[in-house]
């Protein structure tokens, strides 16, 4: 950038984990659905209810799912192999009774399109956790209560949550062991201690309940060598395990739906195992579940559109390891669970550094601070080398967007000023002699942009393409193979 203003440095907030529930969820509804009338009352009403504020929707509209996967060892047999499961992420056995969350996901649910979109939230994630005033990792807010986490996704995210669904995983054994196991094809034989996962023999592998619950836990996951048969780790960790787990429920819902619809003492026992793990928020009615199931009855699990958090690991100041959040790649994400268009421009897919043009104390902490409120990302606050007029928003070639954005929401007039050293996305406000205030909603009269704008001076700046790619150890069948 030019002496005048320097872009500071992208400030990351925000620092993931699983996918089993979505599976439940779906293959539950359409199981019930399925059942008759009269045998899904009986069976809905014997289903735990959970008291949390959910957003509204309108019939027919698309609703988001909250998925939460609730990890406890209350009640758990001492001589259940699952017992041996329950490690801390250095494994560390956890003794006693824990509520805590394996899970946590976005189900959104469009029953007029027929679409189902899935949003993995790693456990580690570091944000801010609602009502405390502090950063965690997001599984936090779930040891804290229900409602403490829902507020967290919508005060972090800005997306709505209209249902709420708690599965037992450990529970969710007893589904995988009705519907005879789920066929995996493993390459390499794998192995994790921790989540006490063994596959001694490559090939196609049926895993049952409990082979199932250690695979969809695995984040320690080591491969052997079939040819030195030395042992690798996966360094994908949480991450790695998310785009496994979204191979196995694809697989498992396949398999539950197709052998629970046509089977009707099947059917039966799923739905029973359904009942026990499954807890809902208080407006899910059995008539939602009747009318979504007859939308899906024919749901292909290949269409389940599957979403990962951008983020990359790094430590807290005291020295916790955990996942930062990319946050203007996540906002494309984030708009698809909030109904808007994946490309639509909102405000914190736009970084905006602040530099204080008057030399009024505290002014560029201030506005940074409100921009952050509204949504912005924001950069380290500065100031200007010279006294400014004028209140200013400068910003890279072509990414006039951007300016406009930020500056309806900026209450008094503003000029526009071009920098090439800027990249797309990257804004820089200069607070003039005439700068007021900031108001949270845009306002409805777009500015326009001169013909020409002025330049900040600076070499062409280049744009990087991102593209994303498949975390970590994933098994896949060869071409041709029939295991499924």
């Amino acid at each position: 950038m030019s002496g005048k203003h320097l872009v500071a440095p992208r400030r990351r907030s925000l620092g993931q984990r699983a996918l089993i529930a979505a599976g439940a969820l779906l293959t539950f509804v359409l199981l019930l659905s399925a059942a008759g009338a009269s045998y899904l009352n009986v069976r809905f009403g014997q289903i735990s209810r959970f008291d949390v504020a959910i957003d509204a929707a309108d019939a027919g509209e698309p609703r988001n799912y909250l998925l939460v996967g609730s990890d406890t060892r209350d009640g758990l047999d001492p001589d259940d192999p699952a017992d041996a499961q329950f490690f801390d992420d250095e494994g560390t056995f956890t003794e006693g009774t824990v509520q805590r969350t394996d899970t946590i996901m976005i189900l959104r649910v469009d029953p007029e399109a027929g679409d189902a979109y899935l949003l993995s939230l790693p456990r580690d994630l570091w944000v801010p956790i609602a009502d405390t005033g502090e950063n965690n990792r997001i599984n936090v807010a779930f040891s804290r209560g229900r409602e403490v986490l829902v507020d967290t996704i919508r005060e972090n995210f800005g997306i709505p949550i209209h249902h709420y669904v708690e599965v037992d995983l450990v529970g969710f054994r007893g589904l995988v062991e009705a519907i005879g196991g789920v066929p995996v094809y493993f390459s390499e034989a794998v192995r994790d201690d921790f989540s006490q996962l063994r596959v001694d023999s490559p090939g196609c592998v049926n895993l049952d309940g409990q082979q199932a619950l250690a695979f969809a836990r695995s984040r320690h996951l080591e491969i052997q060598d079939p040819d030195t048969g030395r042992w690798r780790t996966d360094p994908s960790g949480d991450l790695g395990r998310i785009t496994r787990q979204q191979e196995f429920i694809r697989r498992a819902i396949s398999k539950a739906v197709s052998k629970g619809l046509t089977n009707p003492v099947t059917l039966n026992e799923l739905v029973g195992v359904g009942v026990e793990f499954v807890g809902l928020d208080p407006t899910l009615s059995a008539s939602d579940i009747v009318s979504l199931g007859r939308r899906f009855a024919s749901f292909d699990a290949e269409s389940l559109q599957t979403f990962s958090v951008p983020a990359e690991p790094f430590r807290t100041a005291g020295g916790a390891s955990v996942l930062d959040l990319d946050e203007r790649e996540a906002e494309r994400i984030f708009n698809i669970f909030r109904g808007l268009d994946p490309g639509e421009l909102t405000p914190g897919l736009v970084e905006v550094a602040v530099l204080n043009g008057i030399g009024e104390p505290g002014l560029a902490g201030d506005v940074t601070a409100a921009l952050d409120q509204i949504g912005f990302t924001t950069g380290t606050p500065g100031d200007t080398v010279e006294p400014e007029t004028s209140t200013t928003i400068y910003h890279a070639p072509g990414d006039e967007g951007a300016a406009v954005l930020l500056a309806r929401h900026v209450s008094g007039p503003v000029a526009f000023g071009l920098d090439e050293d800027l990249a797309p996305g990257e804004v820089v406000l200069v607070a003039g002699d005439d700068f007021t205030t900031l108001h949270e909603q845009p306002s409805p009269t777009v500015p326009e942009l001169p013909s020409t704008t002025v330049a900040a001076g600076g070499d062409d700046g280049t744009t990087s393409s991102t593209t994303t790619t498949q975390v970590g150890y994933v098994p896949e069948p060869p071409p041709g193979s029939d295991c499924a």
